[in-house]
């Protein structure tokens, strides 16, 4: 073993971010973009959390979503700022029937169930450009990754791939708030 040589930070020296590079483009592996959790901890909040606290961290911490989980650490949905929108927080409120403040991260996520999945082996063959009409068609802001030994290996967020590629990636729209309320 050896001792190796330390420095000091120069005023010259500034922090970058993956955002601040163009080493990605439509034909880099799909898997450049995967959040993998073997190297990175999950962005996680409990289901009970109150779910105005979870935007407000959110907003804070800059993460578009976070992984809500149960009292086991156990996947069972995903909550995006999207879905804390004052829409779906009116929503909520309607459909549940309780006041702002009892809102938890569980009546806003998108259920586990509901979540697109792509497996591991199939976006390790992928490229980016095959990634961006898959998500563009699913109409999700993230999407979740297994691997063959049934772990949640990975997330890939719509809002990062943009910001990577440096354009706006549209997805396929949604249901109307009235859509959502005559349901």
């Amino acid at each position: 073993m050896k001792t190796l040589p330390l420095s000091r930070l120069d005023t010259a020296d500034h922090l970058v971010t993956p955002q601040a590079f163009s080493d990605i483009d439509e034909h880099s592996p799909a898997l450049s973009l995967m959040t993998d959790f073997r190297q990175h901890w999950p962005h996680a909040v409990s289901a009970s959390a109150p779910a105005l606290e979870v935007a407000r961290q959110m907003v804070a911490e800059g993460l578009s979503g976070k992984l809500v989980v149960d009292r086991q650490r156990e996947l069972v949905g995903v909550l995006t700022l999207e879905r804390l929108s004052e829409q779906n927080i009116l929503v909520a409120l309607h459909r549940l029937g309780v006041d702002r403040d009892s809102l938890t991260a569980s009546d806003l996520m998108q259920p586990r169930a509901a979540m697109p999945v792509l497996d591991y082996d199939v976006l390790a063959s992928a490229t980016v450009a095959d990634l961006v009409v898959t998500l563009r068609e699913a109409g999700e802001p993230y999407c979740l990754v297994r691997d063959g030994e049934h772990h949640i290996r990975g997330l890939i967020s719509v809002s990062e791939l943009s910001e990577r590629l440096h354009r706006r990636l549209s997805l396929k729209p949604k249901a109307s708030i009235m859509e959502v309320l005559k349901a």
